[in-house]
């Protein structure tokens, strides 16, 4: 047990070091190549902002991975080469913008990788199908937090509290390769935080948003397979529950546009952090309650873990519902805010 708080530790410093280190160096070279995420009709900012964050986050996610997992071979290949490959995709969409099919792919790649390596949503006996909704779930999770890097710190922040709640929350079991993830994101993301906390001073970009995603999704993959097909119920809404508010933001955004029969991927304004921030919310304020409410969700998941299947779906459905009215309520009453606002939405 004691050697264990000792190798998380170690991933926890090391990642978080790493980000320290190697953020204000990445600024620098974005400075000199120019390379920044520019003012325009769907950003809040209003200053050209460097935006290759998630270089510095991958690299410090693999470093503290490494420090704690360097025997790790086998399965830890597949997961290596899936986080290089959606993070490649992401890099290379900040640098030279690349269309939603080609990172749909990449994501797609890292779901099969993952599967191949062990970790899967939950066994299946048509493989077709497993594979399936496999990549529906790596795709969920990538995209839902690629939409939430909208607002400063919202995308580190929240993912450092979902980290934090697989990585020490009583009696949520991870493999000795997922804690070593969990705790290597909780330090990136802490490290990130405090160039990106409002007002930021560096974005991560895709490339950062799409690896938190992807790290997010594989410790939910991780959790369902430590825990088996005897808890499956649980073991599904535990990961669910602990990510539900950039889950549901992305599910509600995608419905809208569909329903007005415009492209998923066609951005806008139309967030939940977008109405609250045209409603006269401090970009600050809304950063902190997220963080709040992620750790609350996860304190729910714990108790609907640890409670049983029957209450644990009760409890899943009664806390995604109230969500999602809560979500098109204030959406509704903040509609006429966006269009007299700065951060107007596309409605």
């Amino acid at each position: 047990m004691e050697a264990g708080w000792i190798r998380d530790a170690v991933a926890f410093a090391v990642a978080l070091v790493c980000v320290l280190a190697l953020v204000p160096l990445i600024r620098r070279l974005c400075v000199r190549w120019r390379i920044f995420d520019q003012p325009g009709e769907l950003k809040i900012h209003r200053e050209p902002i460097p935006r290759l964050g998630g270089v510095a986050i991958v690299f410090a996610l693999a470093a503290g991975v490494v420090s704690t997992q360097h025997n790790a071979r086998g399965s830890g290949f597949f997961s290596a080469a899936a986080l290089v490959l959606v993070w490649l995709a992401g890099f290379v969409d900040d640098l030279r913008e690349l269309g939603p099919p080609f990172r749909l792919l990449a994501q797609i790649g890292g779901a099969m990788l993952l599967y191949a390596g062990g970790w899967r949503v939950m066994f299946f006996s048509s493989t077709a199908f497993a594979i399936v909704v496999q990549c529906l779930f790596v795709i969920l999770f990538v995209n839902a937090f690629n939409f939430l890097d909208g607002a400063d710190g919202l995308a580190a922040g929240i993912t450092a509290a979902i980290a934090l709640g697989y990585a020490a929350m009583p009696g949520v079991g991870l493999s000795a390769f997922g804690y070593a993830v969990a705790w290597s994101l909780l330090g990136a993301c802490v490290g990130f935080l405090i160039f990106n906390f409002p007002p930021a001073k560096i974005f991560m970009g895709d490339s950062g948003s799409t690896v938190l995603g992807f790290s997010v999704a594989f410790m939910g993959l991780d959790f369902i397979g430590a825990r088996g097909p005897g808890g499956a119920a649980s073991s599904w809404l535990f990961p669910f529950l602990l990510a539900a508010l950039p889950l549901l933001d992305a599910l509600v955004v995608v419905t809208r546009r569909v329903m007005k029969r415009r492209s998923p991927f066609q951005g806008d304004r139309g967030h939940f952090y977008d109405y609250f921030l045209a409603a006269g919310w401090p970009a600050r304020r809304l950063a902190i309650c997220c963080y709040f409410l992620t750790g609350f969700l996860g304190l729910l998941g714990w108790f609907a873990v640890q409670r049983g299947i029957k209450r644990s779906l009760i409890l899943g459905v009664g806390i995604f519902g109230a969500l999602v009215v809560t979500g098109l309520y204030s959406g509704a009453r903040r509609q006429g805010a966006m269009r007299h606002s700065r951060y107007r939405a596309q409605l």
